[in-house]
């Protein structure tokens, strides 16, 4: 019974996430249908862990080289996954060269198991113990065999440290778009996108772990095989549950660029003058009340376009653009925090009639802009007024 958990339960999980993506339509969002070929790869190389680990080595040396394949497709696919999400809006033939050392290894291991099935000297699980074994005697039959899986694990450390890696990188670019573009980022994947990646870097830590420990140790102990078996499955389920209801937030943006009314700036354009326009719409229109304002909003007021307009509040204010909205925000906070009329609301209808898009991210902009919380601010006006 433990078994049968340990290997069937990573297989339901990437068979059944990779139905419902491959099945959605690829142009509404391409992340999430790309996603559905990551889990399709991760199901076969579950299907070659199964095949081990219940010990059908009759079968699982004609599969082999599909495991090895796959096992070295996993990490660069996730990275993709991740810049779908993150930069490119579609699938880009670029990427097929991160799949050429998955290649190799399947070719090569296939061609080494096709010279053993051809003239077998032992059974096949001491074929598959003799060729896992860190030992390069060059007069040993299994030379060739010790050197591909020391290749193949040993390869497969790197590409997990440099995926990683990689994804952190592009994390990191993407919040940093994300917040000289929009005010709001709960609604636009930032928490998911994050979840990506620890998902990521943990899936990672553990598969260094057991391509170390090697899967020999695993095999006849059901109950140690359980251990990897369940923390991967539950990562790949809520990867997926999760997957299935977010937007590709690259494409929203590539459309909004798509619809701006000016693609190109008025050289004649003066910066004094796009600056006095910038504070009257924040001063007199108070456009930051609007808790989902974005930049293009304020591009079609202007006359310009977004990366005019990114660079410019980032060179004259020295802030993103979610920053620049949201110290006029807490400028509006503040003053009803100091009416006596604001005693009257709740600090979450106050950050709510500010613009802050939840209670959680006003206490957060509130206390980073002023060092102390917009409860404690408002205590402290009181204080003064008693006094």
């Amino acid at each position: 019974m433990i078994q049968a958990i340990a290997v069937l339960t990573p297989l339901y999980v990437c068979g059944f996430w990779s139905l419902v993506f491959l099945n959605s339509p690829s142009k509404r969002n391409r992340a999430r249908h790309f996603l559905g070929f990551f889990m399709a790869i991760a199901f076969l190389l579950y299907l070659g862990h199964s095949l081990f680990f219940i010990g059908k080595f009759d079968v699982y040396i004609q599969y082999d080289p599909v495991y090895i394949a796959s096992s070295m497709l996993v990490y660069p696919m996730y990275y993709q996954y991740i810049r779908l999400l993150t930069v490119d809006t579609r699938w880009q033939a670029k990427y097929i060269l991160h799949y050429l050392p998955a290649v190799f290894a399947g070719s090569a291991s296939l061609i080494l198991h096709y010279r053993f099935t051809q003239s077998p000297q032992m059974d096949i699980e001491t074929y598959f113990r003799e060729s896992y074994l860190f030992s390069f005697d060059q007069k040993s039959q299994f030379f060739w065999n010790r050197i591909l899986y020391a290749l193949q694990r040993t390869v497969f450390a790197l590409q997990v440290t440099i995926y990683v890696i990689a994804g952190y990188v592009l994390i990191r670019k993407y919040r940093d778009r994300l917040l000289n573009y929009y005010t709001n980022q709960e609604n636009r994947s930032m928490r998911w996108v994050n979840f990506v990646f620890l998902s990521l870097a943990g899936m990672a830590f553990l598969s260094l772990i057991f391509n170390i420990i090697g899967k020999f140790a695993f095999l006849h102990n059901n109950q140690t095989l359980l251990i990897p078996s369940l923390l991967f499955s539950g990562m790949l389920f809520i990867l997926g549950y999760l997957a299935n209801g977010q937007n590709q937030i690259i494409r929203e943006i590539e459309l909004a660029d798509e619809n701006e009314s000016f693609i190109t700036v008025n050289p004649h354009f003066r910066q004094d003058q796009l600056d006095m326009k910038l504070r009257e719409l924040f001063e007199k229109d108070k456009l930051h009340l609007n808790s989902d304002l974005k930049i293009w909003d304020i591009t079609a007021k202007l006359g310009t376009n977004r990366t005019y307009l990114s660079n410019f509040i980032n060179k004259q204010y020295r802030v993103n653009f979610s920053m620049f909205v949201n110290r006029y925000r807490v400028e509006e906070a503040k003053a009803l925090l100091a009416e006596n009329e604001g005693s009257l609301y709740s600090l979450e209808v106050i950050g709510e009639k500010c613009g802050f898009g939840s209670y959680n991210n006003f206490i957060r902009v509130f206390r980073e802009l002023e060092n102390l919380t917009p409860g404690r601010y408002r205590d402290g006006i009181k204080g003064g007024h008693k006094n």
